[in-house]
């Protein structure tokens, strides 16, 4: 799901320049604008024989204005929104948005971002 999502991305946006990474990959040095997906932490549901699973994405930007954060991150919205991706096995899935974080200014990296939050459903396999 990981690299759907980042190959998503990486084809959607062409200022990312294909800069989107796990959490551990992005540093204080990295060139901006870039983007972080972590995904994880099974979410209860009413689905018998599945879960929610939690996607979240942070776009990153200079230290100039949160407008540039909205920009991305709505671009962020419209690459992944109503799209179907699929992973190298085949599994197809979607991404719902269900909201954002606070505005927020990281001074260890200087820089500015908000968590963009987004959910898939995965079926328990048996």
């Amino acid at each position: 799901m990981r690299n759907a999502i980042r190959e998503k991305l990486v084809e959607s946006i062409c200022e990312l320049k294909g800069h989107v990474f796990e959490p551990f990959m992005a540093g204080p040095n990295t060139e901006k604008p870039y983007v972080v997906v972590t995904i994880g932490g099974e979410a209860t549901t009413n689905m018998r024989y599945g879960f929610d699973l939690p996607v979240r994405i942070w776009p990153y930007v200079e230290r100039t204005s949160f407008k540039e954060v909205d920009d991305l991150a709505k671009k962020i919205r419209d690459a992944l929104l109503g799209k179907d991706l699929t992973t190298k096995c085949g599994l197809v899935f979607r991404l719902r948005y269900v909201g954002s974080g606070e505005d927020f200014y990281d001074p260890e990296w200087d820089a500015l971002t908000r968590r963009l939050d987004f959910v898939t459903n995965v079926v328990r396999g048996g």
